[in-house]
């Protein structure tokens, strides 16, 4: 018997141990075990959130006039919605940590049940009209791979502890749906009884999508999802739902239908079939719900694993009320978040997935909902550090070696390029941002480091302070000859992959992912024109421009960038603005979005009305249609 066989075999006789198998005619003594089944549960980390940006929709109309002034300053509760990036894990461990233990009412999830694939993600964007595969980040292509690599194994060991933390998370009165498939429905029951307890169990619902377009198969076609349903306890909230049933008057005399040979349904002087029996019955636990169709332009965002709003709204209808706090830890393109605000419930939604959360942002824009907030992980890259016990020093040299460069053992988080020893490399901080000025002092250190100097100084950085590209050039306007040439980019979030995985630099190896640089986004000083009390402010955008385009296939590459260069517009997914920036907090109140199915591009003007009589910081942040962001800070004095 293999090692591994043997060790799986000594886990299991443990475990039956601790179950009491020596006790005979026990009750419930079922469990699911598999070899890397975690043993204790996950505990609430000292996680800090960091809002991004509050978002008080106010989208563009036509031309780029955002409405007014009272829209764009909506007051934000003091305990708003979240839209939260990173991983659920440590986003559920933080929640517990800030007070939500037993505070949220209804738990959907759908997560990710088609093997081997990475599904929830979509690496597909349209561009003035034409579709376009880009590259996935290997966060994206990882997050699910991961899920799976070791089949159902790792699919549990994802599953449970996150499971466990929806426990400690739902409120005495709440319910959880999971929504699952064939492929490990019948483990994630198993899993589910074992966390909520079999006497907990409400429902195993089928979801019957009758309209599912089905190609040429040698078994019956799977026309069903399932979705298991949970209480906290017997007491939870249960709202009965009704459903409308039609039934066709069929004609008393036959009429023979040369075309199809068929009886026809008696219809109104307008061609429309009659119905006269209409009942109203209770929605039992098998559901005929359309699925999405491409047709559906109204919802339909072209996002995969997507679910038609009527089935969250049952969800929310049956196991909520009005102002009850609702929660999706597997967000995609937003739905249950939609849903629930539509209806009057507060929400709580988060995604790994940065294209799943600019979705989602857009979708609740569109819909004009009530201000929120889209909140990461403060310091996640630290977290990971001290999570897995990564030595910062450790950290430093894996960037530098899946940049590219060597490590200097004189200078922490320093290295030289191995395919050009003109290159300093710089990695920064992982808790703060780089600054202007801290990218010129580095530049002239390097332009004399080691007797010699560097042409080159690559910095990558986690992040960069609002105003970097303007206050850099600024600041190496008349330095041209003294300092060395700085090429500013990201840290990609497929390095916390390495980072969660890697405790030591060695043995990796370089090249194995793209370290883009950072966007350049030219914004002129905004236009003002005279209305009395108040100033009409225009804002344009002159240019915005990457240097790495992650398309897949070359000829398709050069395609968008000859589109793009006849309109750099077609790059941007969407664009915010707060017009009263106060340095710290970014206050989306005016938006312009990329329409998904389309492809058209955003406006580039924006127009607003500003009151006299004080100076303000304008700050402009831009998200492309590849995930990478920019930003700029305007003064303007209205004194």
């Amino acid at each position: 018997m293999p090692e591994e066989e043997a060790d799986f075999e000594k886990e299991v006789e443990q475990q039956r141990k601790e179950m009491g198998s020596s006790k005979k005619k026990q009750k419930d003594t079922a469990r699911l075990v598999w070899a890397s089944k975690p043993r204790k549960e996950p505990s609430a980390k000292d996680l800090v959130f960091q809002t991004a940006e509050e978002v008080y929709p106010n989208k563009a109309t036509g031309g780029g006039l955002s409405g007014y002034l009272d829209k764009g300053q909506r007051d934000i509760s003091k305990n708003p919605n979240r839209l939260i990036w990173g991983d659920n894990l440590l986003v559920m461990q933080a929640l517990l940590a800030h007070g939500y233990e037993g505070q949220i009412d209804l738990i959907y999830i759908d997560p990710p049940f088609n093997t081997g694939k990475s599904f929830n993600f979509t690496n597909k964007i349209s561009l003035g009209g034409t579709e376009f595969e880009k590259e996935l980040s290997m966060n994206e292509q990882l997050a699910y791979t991961d899920t799976w690599w070791r089949g159902l194994d790792s699919f549990l060991d994802m599953m449970l502890p996150r499971l466990q933390l929806m426990n400690r998370l739902l409120s005495v009165n709440g319910s959880i749906y999971v929504h699952t498939d064939w492929h490990a429905g019948h483990y994630v029951k198993v899993l589910m009884d074992e966390i909520f307890g079999r006497k907990n169990f409400r429902n195993e619902i089928i979801w019957y999508y009758y309209n599912k377009m089905q190609g040429n198969i040698d078994r019956f076609a799977s026309n069903h999802d399932v979705i298991f349903y949970y209480s906290k306890t017997d007491s939870y909230m249960f709202q009965k739902q009704s459903e409308l049933r039609e039934k066709a008057v069929q004609q008393l005399k036959r009429i023979w239908d040369k075309k199809t040979g068929k009886l026809m349904n008696a219809k109104d002087e307008n061609g429309k079939v009659i119905y006269n029996e209409r009942t109203e019955r209770t929605v039992d636990d098998v559901w005929r719900l359309s699925m999405l169709q491409p047709a559906d332009t109204t919802e339909n965002l072209s996002f995969q694993t997507q679910k038609p709003e009527t089935l969250v709204e049952r969800i929310i209808r049956t196991s909520s009320n009005e102002n009850s706090l609702v929660a999706d830890f597997f967000c995609g393109s937003g739905t249950t978040a939609a849903v629930a605000e539509r209806l009057g419930r507060r929400w709580i939604t988060t995604d790994l997935s940065k294209t799943a959360i600019q979705v989602a942002r857009a979708r609740l824009v569109n819909q004009d909902a009530n201000p929120f907030v889209v909140e990461n992980l403060g310091n996640y890259q630290r977290q990971l550090v001290y999570m897995h016990e990564v030595k910062l020093r450790e950290m430093y040299n894996i960037v530098l070696r899946l940049y590219g460069a060597t490590p200097r053992e004189d200078k922490l988080g320093v290295g030289i390029s191995t395919t050009d020893r003109s290159t300093l490399v710089y990695v920064c901080e992982p808790d703060r941002p780089m600054t202007a000025k801290k990218a010129l002092d580095l530049a002239k250190e390097a332009y004399t480091l080691d007797g010699k100097g560097y042409r080159h100084l690559a910095i990558l950085a986690w992040d960069y302070e609002w105003n970097y590209d303007e206050d850099l050039r600024k600041l190496t306007a008349n330095l041209k000859g003294s300092t060395t040439d700085i090429q500013s980019k990201i840290i990609p979030s497929d390095v916390y992959r390495y980072l969660k995985s890697s405790p030591s630099a060695a043995g990796i190896d370089s090249g194995k992912i793209i370290f883009y640089e950072k966007p350049y986004l030219k914004v002129p000083m905004p236009e003002t024109t005279d209305m009395g009390d108040e100033a009409l402010v225009k804002l344009k955008l002159e240019q915005y421009i990457i240097k790495d385009n992650p398309i897949k296939d070359e000829e398709k590459r050069q395609e968008v960038e000859a589109l793009l260069r006849k309109n750099y517009a077609y790059l941007i997914d969407f664009w915010a603005v707060d017009w009263d920036y106060d340095g710290e907090t970014f206050r989306s109140r005016w938006q312009a979005i990329r329409d998904r199915r389309s492809g058209e591009p955003v406006v580039t003007t924006a127009d607003f009305r500003l009151k006299k009589g004080k100076k303000y910081k304008i700050a402009l942040r831009v998200v492309d249609v590849f995930g990478n962001d920019a930003s700029v800070v305007k003064e303007l004095n209205l004194r």
